[in-house]
């Protein structure tokens, strides 16, 4: 069970080794492709990504994978975008196949769930990442936003570490045992 901290948020359970990733979540491609997985995980040198490629968040085109170095990573940010147009051709789509229920009901109910499906995809959590001045923006679909939201907190924890590591008057006073200096 998740920890909470004493202002009320979600606290996200960071396992720091240096054999393995201190956080390794799965994220959907899109809303309508739901079961098509993408992977972000932290580890103590950098993150690695494996993010699903999509055309129009509808149809599977490849996947692209990212390792930044957390030397590099100056800043992360998490924002909610919403797509006008995605929403738009959502609505147009659901319009059409409702008119259609009459005449053609398979297709009409067709494009009802893919039009609903388009809508929902209107709606995306981001990640940001700044490394080395250039930004990189990873889309996740709304539902996939505590995933996120973990993956954040567990980067800021390794850039803490990180510039804990370099700090001399910390590294001779290190009382606490999750620090790097005391990982196995």
């Amino acid at each position: 069970m998740p920890e909470v901290s004493h202002n009320g948020e979600r606290i996200a359970e960071v396992n720091k080794t240096r054999n393995g990733d201190w956080i390794n979540k799965q994220f959907s491609a899109s809303a309508l492709l739901f079961w098509i997985k993408g992977r972000i995980s932290v580890d103590y040198r950098g993150i690695h990504i494996v993010e699903p490629n999509t055309i129009l968040g509808v149809f599977p085109a490849g996947q692209q994978r990212k390792n930044i170095p957390l030397k590099n990573v100056s800043d992360t940010e998490i924002s909610t975008s919403y797509k006008l147009s995605r929403f738009l051709m959502g609505i147009i789509l659901v319009i059409i196949g409702l008119v259609m229920f009459k005449s053609q009901f398979l297709v009409g109910l067709i494009l009802v769930v893919l039009g609903a499906f388009v809508f929902m995809n209107g709606i995306l959590t981001y990640l940001t990442i700044e490394h080395g001045g250039n930004p990189y923006n990873l889309f996740v679909p709304f539902f996939n936003k505590q995933d996120i939201l973990d993956v954040k907190q567990a980067i800021d924890e390794a850039l803490n570490t990180d510039t804990d590591k370099t700090d001399q008057s910390l590294y001779n006073h290190r009382l606490n045992s999750n620090d790097m200096d005391n990982i196995r």
